[in-house]
């Protein structure tokens, strides 16, 4: 009987270890607020602020900003709803959030299984070109419900700054480094993981290639009607990320990358994720951007404590910095 209790007990504890380090973002400490849809001011999905405990009264503070990344496609709103929420209230976003001690908004944006190939929790190039109102320009309405957020949260006694912090990993993590190429002006720091070696290149041509968005930004004019700045992209402080074992690579589907864009990438950065990383880190040096590149041993697809205590110390220096 006694022998039996013990190993009962082994069990629990093990479940309670298994439980604590899957989900080390677990404990929620702050308010979560959803906004709803507003046509009238440029959204036309709900979105999520949180607002830590751990806020810091000043001046004015930063905004912390995540693209949901269901996962999957679905024509379910709801089920993209949820996974937003569930992102909010115990994923990494949350844990960032509440050590810098600011509030923190992530959209509802669909991934519509009837639209497959649109991948807007990455801002693939579909999703600059859809015409369906709901995901219209979703890069445009990010831009306005930080809008809204803004005037939201100073209801609050919270002011925030003109620039946001952006963060992401594997979908997400492409979506801010996009985002972060088409409104440099907007964005004060990124940080992107898992992006299948692939940074968004700040060039138009490469051997001969027009490189077209997302690979790079020689046509964001005629899709999407901005300019590059790359002096303005060039001065934002960027940290990107893989793990060296991450085999997680968009690159051979059909929803990530046309054939087109699969042909540009291979043929001038590699079909290879750790080539293309590596070749990426060299153009980002040569064109004096601020990045900095990190790869992790022993990590695959996935983010660790480590790598969120990087995180967090990277976006610190941020905020050390505007003081």
């Amino acid at each position: 009987m006694k022998k039996k209790k013990v190993i009962i007990l082994s069990i629990l504890v093990c479940l309670i270890v298994v439980f604590f380090t899957a989900y080390r973002f677990v404990i929620v400490g702050g308010r979560i607020i959803k906004i709803d849809a507003n046509p009238d001011k440029g959204f036309y999905t709900e979105y999520y602020l949180f607002i830590p405990d751990t806020i810091k009264a000043s001046d004015s503070t930063f905004l912390l900003v995540e693209s949901n990344n269901t996962g999957f496609v679905d024509d379910s709103h709801k089920k993209h709803m949820n996974a937003a929420y569930h992102t909010i209230r115990l994923g990494q976003p949350n844990w960032i959030a509440r050590k810098l001690g600011i509030p923190l908004l992530i959209p509802c944006f669909d991934r519509p299984e009837s639209h497959w190939r649109m991948y807007t929790h990455a801002l693939d190039r579909d999703s600059l070109l859809c015409g369906n109102d709901s995901l219209v320009r979703v890069d445009r309405q990010l831009n306005y419900m930080i809008d809204d957020a803004k005037t939201i949260l100073a209801t609050k006694g919270i002011y925030l700054k003109d620039k946001i912090f952006l963060n992401g990993f594997s979908a997400s993590g492409s979506f801010g480094n996009r985002f972060a190429a088409l409104y440099p002006e907007r964005v004060a720091a990124v940080s992107a993981g898992g992006i299948n070696g692939l940074a968004i290149l700040p060039m138009d041509n490469l051997q001969d290639y027009k490189l077209i968005y997302p690979v790079a930004i020689a046509d964001i004019k005629q899709i999407a009607g901005l300019e590059f700045q790359l002096p303005v992209f060039a001065s934002i402080p960027q940290y990107y990320y893989m793990g060296a074992d991450d085999e997680n690579d968009a690159l051979p589907f059909d929803d990530a990358y046309s054939s087109l864009e699969r042909e540009i990438i291979i043929d001038t950065l590699g079909e290879d994720m750790n080539v293309r990383w590596d070749n990426c880190q060299k153009l980002y040096e040569s064109q004096g951007i601020n990045a900095v590149f990190n790869i992790f041993e022993g990590v695959g697809h996935e983010t660790t404590a480590e790598i969120d205590a990087d995180i967090v110390s990277f976006f610190m220096q941020v905020m050390d910095e505007y003081k």
